[in-house]
C-alpha cells in the first residue's frame, strides 16, 4: 500500500519595513500568504537596473507607463505581466491579471491567483504613477 503525504511548505521572507521586533530585536518576518504578496508587489515595482547583473528582471509595467492606454495596449500588458510573474514567482498560480488606466498618468494592476502548497487565494493591487 502506498501512503501519500501532503507536503506543506512555510514561506518566510524578511519584512521590507526592516523594523525590529520589540522584544527580540530581530528583524520582522512575513510568513506564507503575506510573504508571497510582498514578493509579487516587489517584482511588479522593479525597474530596469534595480537587480545588479540581471537587466532582464524588470517589471513590464514601467515599459508601458508612457504609452497611450488603449485596449490593445491593455491586453498586451496583461499578457506580459502574467508571463513575467509566472517566470519569476513560482510560488503562485495566477488566475487573472487586470490592468486599468482609471487614473491619469497611472497604471493600476490587479493580480488574482492561488498560492502553491497552501491553496490560499490571494489578491494584490499595484498602482504605478508617472512622476513627470
Amino acid at each position: 500500500m502506498v501512503t501519500l503525504y501532503r507536503t506543506t511548505r512555510e514561506y518566510v521572507d524578511v519584512d521590507f519595513s526592516f523594523e525590529n521586533h520589540p522584544e527580540s530585536k530581530n528583524l520582522l518576518i512575513k510568513k506564507n500568504g503575506n510573504a508571497v504578496k510582498q514578493s509579487v508587489i516587489n517584482l511588479l515595482l522593479l525597474k530596469s537596473g534595480d537587480k545588479p547583473f540581471h537587466p532582464e528582471i524588470k517589471s513590464p509595467i514601467f515599459d508601458s507607463l508612457f504609452e497611450i492606454g488603449s485596449l490593445v495596449q491593455k491586453v498586451i500588458l496583461e499578457s506580459e505581466v502574467y508571463k513575467y510573474l509566472s517566470r519569476y514567482e513560482p510560488r503562485v498560480v495566477i488566475s487573472q491579471v487586470v490592468v486599468s488606466y482609471d487614473q491619469p498618468n497611472a497604471i493600476s494592476c490587479l493580480i488574482k491567483g492561488e498560492i502553491v502548497n497552501l491553496q490560499e487565494p490571494f489578491e494584490v493591487t499595484v498602482l504605478v504613477n508617472r512622476i513627470r
